[in-house]
């Protein structure tokens, strides 16, 4: 007999050997099976009427649905909730670490969707535009404008959008605070000069989490008359972070009372 046929018997015998290994158990009663070197430990808990410990993690859409499996789930001493501000997160982990070692595996999330109106004001910050995109974006979003009032807004994006075809020549700030740009038109074969004045800064009132309250957030417009009197104008968010800052404490500050469990700032370690 050769060594090749040697090492084939052997091997045929260790995987027969393999096969009929008794079953055991192991932690608290999960069935297993020890095989010879070069195999692997199977578990076979998946045969059971039901799992021996919770685990797996559980996405929520909001904050209504975290805190009824927080308050569902959570354990004596064992339940830990962690929460971070950029981005938004709150994750909860029933089997942490407590006065025992925990698997750390059996958890909740969280992860604060924004709203679509925070999204469309963000996406647009800072965004150099023609008048006319930036007065058609302001026009689809007057409903989120709580200073000045509608009318007003809605008189200037109208006047942008006719304005479209001007030389703005020059602009001015107002002692009210607002911008006054001068402009050059041909109105029937003859230039005429015309003035257009539009406010510095105006405020909105936007959710920052999906269906959640709304927070007042400053704009500031800004504007660069281009060369040959073309105006491009953008506006600029005041400070929307400390914004997020507050709407993740407050929040916290809701999940935390809801459910009885202090929020840790950051993120626990990966299962």
């Amino acid at each position: 007999m050769n060594d090749a046929t040697q090492r084939t018997e052997v091997d045929a015998a260790t995987d027969l050997s393999a096969a009929f290994q008794q079953i055991r158990e192991v932690g608290a009663g999960i069935p297993a099976v020890i095989l010879p070197e070069g195999y692997e430990l199977k578990t076979l808990e998946h045969t059971l009427a039901a799992p021996v410990r919770k685990k797996g993690l559980t996405k929520l859409n909001d904050a209504e649905s975290f805190i009824a499996v927080v308050n569902d789930q959570k354990t004596e001493g064992g339940t830990r909730l962690f929460s971070t501000i950029d981005p938004p997160t709150f994750t909860a982990v029933f089997n942490h670490h407590g006065s025992a070692p925990g698997w750390g595996d059996h958890r909740a999330a969280y992860n604060a969707p924004l709203s679509p109106e925070w999204a469309a004001w963000n996406e647009i910050d800072g965004r150099q535009v023609g008048q006319v995109e930036l007065a058609q974006f302001l026009e689809n979003n007057l409903v989120d404008v709580v200073q000045p009032d509608g009318a007003t807004l809605l008189e200037i994006c109208r006047t942008l959008e006719a304005k479209k075809k001007v030389n703005f020549s020059s602009a001015i700030r107002l002692s009210d605070g607002s911008n006054q740009f001068t402009y050059d038109e041909e109105v029937q074969g003859s230039a005429q000069k015309g003035q257009l004045s539009v406010p510095e800064q105006f405020s909105i009132g936007i959710p920052v989490f999906e269906n959640g309250e709304k927070w007042r957030v400053d704009v500031r417009l800004r504007y660069r008359i281009q060369d040959g009197g073309r105006l491009t104008m953008w506006i600029e968010l005041i400070r929307p972070h400390k914004v997020m800052e507050q709407a993740v404490a407050e929040l916290r500050a809701r999940i935390a009372n809801e459910t009885g469990l202090p929020i840790l700032n950051g993120s626990p370690n990966n299962a």
